[in-house]
């Protein structure tokens, strides 16, 4: 109930009910005592099953998914876009503050950052967008509720392959599920962040075990691409990986990786790419045909804004200001155009050993994401489920979990729920640490005070046979 008692904290607290100088304070102490007791289920995933970390994820989301949305306002800019696409303007050319107008309730709630920037999604989340527009129009509390249970879909569709994934990669469907269903990156920018991350995550991982899963189907396949019995299978699994790049263009990386897959099975790898790719192709036609092409152009949109977290953007801003600032954009572009080509060699090399049977499409899935994630210009706290959901279901090597264990935990912590004043921060910093301190030592040191004081039996014969020898 400790977790149950910390998202209800969390939830409570960034209500707006309490004052900023103390909501940051106590949201960032919930927010540790989350972590704090996520870390130590660690040590019980051995003797627990799968049905108990579902019903654990029931019970940490419940209280987040009545809270305002925290960790991001992104959930603004997909009502803004949605509304704007149903008012027969194009998202995709226009901002929030130029569709809506500046005085728009619900532009006044979109970042200062993402105000004048037009959509960067796929034809599939807008129309999703659009939809909910549709019904709750520019009803804040409606739409913060459709887009909350579409999050909580991808989640559902998230803890459903993931057990499944994992068995298909080795590990423990409970260790996976501990690491990727129970993350607090999963509580905080899924649920309560209501991310479309979430559902593009959810169809990519249901889409891969379908696709997978009609592959390694028994039966006689001649020179069929697919196992006989498979098609259907294999067809919904790349349905759902084409809708995953609809919601996201990132997913395109599973459609490649099931075709890298795929080749190495029939052993025709340019007609069998070619077989997947274009099929791909056309399903994301289909979508764009309903949803605009829009999408294409507008996928350079949230690169407008520098991204810290990103390691060629963030170098390219240190070496910006060392030299005095009059260079930064130039700096930043060069590092950015050298990642992207660093992730695309790396990128090939993972796909050419899914073909040569080194690693699993699902594996190579989360390395070409781990690889996105260190050479992209543009790199957010939600990203990182990319490549830590389907590497939580292929990693077996201790120390490789123990890596993605401190990195979720790391960011989870660094991440305020809601922007604050610079001052506010620090101090709530301050005193989140001090108490989550106390939290965790003075139990500690209690048990230590209290552990009763033993001689050791060595001593007592010695001090016997002193007493005989000085008797004597």
């Amino acid at each position: 109930m400790t977790g149950f008692a910390a998202a209800a904290l969390l939830a409570i607290v960034t209500s707006g009910f309490i004052p900023p100088s103390y909501g940051v304070a106590l949201s960032l102490i919930a927010v540790g005592m989350l972590v704090l007791v996520w870390l130590a289920l660690h040590r019980r995933v051995h003797i627990m099953r799968v049905p108990d970390m579902y019903r654990l994820a029931v019970i940490w989301a419940l209280p987040l998914t009545v809270a305002r949305p925290l960790f991001s306002g992104d959930l603004w800019s997909y009502l803004a876009q949605g509304l704007t696409a149903a008012r027969g303007l194009d998202p995709y050319t226009l901002g929030p503050a130029q569709a809506l107008g500046p005085d728009s309730a619900v532009t006044q709630h979109v970042s200062h950052y993402w105000v004048d920037t037009p959509a960067p999604y796929g034809p599939v989340w807008l129309t999703v967008s659009r939809a909910v527009a549709e019904i709750a129009g520019d009803n804040l509390l409606w739409s913060v509720l459709f887009y909350r249970l579409i999050a909580l879909a991808g989640v559902f569709l998230i803890g459903w392959a993931l057990p499944r994934l994992a068995r298909r990669g080795g590990v423990s469907p409970v260790s996976a599920l501990w690491l990727g269903l129970l993350n607090p990156l999963v509580l905080w920018h899924l649920v309560a962040g209501a991310h479309n991350d979430a559902l593009m995550i959810g169809t990519m991982l249901v889409g891969m075990e379908l696709a997978l899963s009609a592959l390694d189907r028994d039966g006689r396949g001649g020179t069929s691409l697919v196992p006989r019995g498979g098609w259907s299978r294999f067809a919904a699994g790349m349905t759902l990986l084409t809708i995953a790049a609809c919601i996201k263009v990132v997913a395109v990386v599973a459609i490649c990786c099931v075709a890298a897959e795929l080749a190495r099975r029939h052993g025709r790898p340019v007609r069998t790419a070619l077989f997947v790719l274009l099929g791909a192709a056309a399903g994301m036609t289909v979508f764009s045909s309903i949803g605009g092409f829009g999408w294409i152009s507008a996928m350079h949109s949230s690169t407008t804004v520098y991204s810290w977290m990103s390691p060629t953007t963030g170098t390219g801003l240190l070496i910006g200001l060392a030299s005095g600032g009059e260079d930064t954009a130039t700096v930043v572009t060069v590092l950015n155009i050298a990642g992207l080509a660093v992730f695309l060699l790396l990128a090939l090399r993972l796909l050419l050993s899914v073909y040569r049977g080194r690693i699993s499409a699902l594996r190579s899935l989360g390395l070409i994401f781990a690889a996105m994630l260190l050479c992209a210009p543009v790199v957010q706290p939600w990203y990182l489920l990319w490549a830590l959901l389907p590497l939580a279901a292929t990693t077996r090597r201790h120390r490789a979990r123990v890596v993605m264990i401190v990195i979720s935990a790391v960011v989870a912590l660094v991440t305020p729920p809601l922007a604050a004043a610079a001052p506010h921060l620090v101090v709530g910093y301050l005193i989140a640490i001090t108490v989550l301190a106390a939290t965790v030592a003075i139990p500690a040191v209690r048990r230590r005070c209290l552990l009763p004081v033993t001689r050791r039996p060595a001593e007592i014969p010695a001090t016997v046979g002193s007493t005989v020898v000085a008797a004597r």
